[in-house]
């Protein structure tokens, strides 16, 4: 039985020798402490949401018959009693109208280039001009934003008869001019008598596209109006009102309510800036400030109002569409969150310097899904630099402490 016992106990007595020298040999190899090499990063802090625009806005009469032919485009400013408009009782005839004043235009270029023809003209700075505006057009048409396509298509047009004038390929315009004169008399005798027009009723800038929330909606909503109540303005189509010729938008200053969730709404405060970029425009981006932030009991969102102070002729146009909100790029260095430790009320990381720890301070630009960026001062020794062996796993951290201690 002594027999027995004995080597139960040298069987017990080799296993924990086994299993001490194996747990020694582990905590020799295996250090507790993983570390990543902290890297330079950018991030660009983009929010998309839905929203509406909000204008005081009034409407421009229309006429019950007839063509409306505008003087001018959207988004451009007129005065009180201004003619932007006027009715015509055929569709002939406002095409009649528009191809005078295309001739007019023409006529009026070619003499100018022709009163330039005896000044000294570089050729080389012309045929400059000439590359530039085919630049703009392939640009243009990449872009599928023709709205400025008519304008760099005739400074193309003028960039060659200028050329042309220069190495003495045409004397002159004289012919050129003479014919179009001739058209021009031409279309005038065509031109129906029975036009009537219409004037801006306010002072502003006009767009000739109305819709029906153009009386519903106004700056003064915002004082009072809820989450909720944005929300559904936002959600709205609201149709092109017929009966009216167009609008006149007042003040050059407008909002714009972006409806976004919880975590995105943290991101804005009073006075941040942004640069907003609507779903009707594929290249506008225009700049805002956050007037107000509007949060109550009828949604869990944030209606994030913006002010702005940019119009165009696609912005006047605008009512409830979809937005991306920039707010611009972040660099610095990334981190995981899961670094972040606390030393004497400082928020910081670990990091490795010769086998020893050392707390460095971090401090938090941008906060993203299971990282932040830190900013970079190579001049401040005590926030974590470029390269730093941040510890990012580990126990028992403390300043000082040696990764070799067992």
């Amino acid at each position: 039985m002594n027999t027995i016992s004995g080597k139960i106990l040298a069987v017990v007595l080799s296993l924990f020798l086994v299993a001490y020298v194996g747990y020694q040999g582990y905590r020799y190899l295996y250090s507790p402490i993983k570390t990543e090499t902290a890297q330079k990063y950018m991030i660009d802090d983009i929010v998309y949401a839905n929203g509406i625009a909000i204008r005081d806005e009034v409407p421009v009469d229309g006429v019950s018959t007839g063509v409306v032919s505008y003087f001018y485009d959207d988004g451009v400013r007129v005065i009180t009693g201004t003619p932007v408009a006027e009715v015509h009782d055929s569709l002939e005839s406002v095409k009649t109208k528009h191809r005078i004043e295309e001739v007019e235009d023409e006529i009026q270029r070619l003499t100018e280039i022709q009163q330039s023809a005896s000044s000294v003209i570089n050729v080389s700075s012309i045929s400059e001009k000439i590359e530039e505006q085919i630049g703009n057009l392939i640009a243009i048409n990449l872009s599928g934003n023709l709205q400025n396509a008519d304008e760099a298509s005739d400074a193309l047009q003028d960039a060659l008869n200028q050329k042309a004038i220069a190495i003495r390929d045409v004397a002159d315009f004289s012919s050129q001019i003479s014919n179009l004169e001739n058209e021009k008399a031409t279309l005038q005798a065509q031109m129906s008598t029975q036009v009537s027009q219409i004037t801006s009723p306010a002072y502003g800038y006009f767009s000739s596209y109305c819709d029906t929330a153009s009386t519903a909606i106004s700056t003064a909503m915002l004082d009072t109006a809820t989450v909720a109540q944005l929300e559904q303005f936002s959600q709205t189509q609201y149709e092109q009102d017929s009966a009216k010729a167009g609008k006149v938008i007042q003040g050059y200053i407008w909002y714009y309510a972006a409806l976004v969730g919880e975590e995105d709404a943290k991101k804005f405060s009073v006075g941040t800036t942004a640069n907003l970029s609507f779903g009707t425009s594929s290249t506008e981006s225009i700049p805002a400030t956050v007037e107000r932030l509007i949060q109550d009991d009828s949604s869990n969102k944030t209606a994030v109002i913006f002010l702005c102070d940019y119009m165009s002729q696609e912005i006047s146009r605008l009512r409830n569409s979809s937005v991306q909100i920039d707010l611009g790029a972040y660099q610095g260095l990334k981190i995981p969150y899961k670094a972040l430790r606390f030393q004497d009320g400082q928020q910081g990381v670990y990091i490795v310097s010769n086998q020893i720890l050392e707390f460095k301070k971090v401090d938090i630009l941008y906060e993203g899904i299971g990282f932040f960026i830190s900013r970079i001062d190579s001049n401040n020794t005590e926030l974590v630099q470029l390269y730093d062996d941040i510890v990012v796993e580990g126990t028992d951290l403390y300043e000082g402490k040696s990764i070799n201690a067992r």
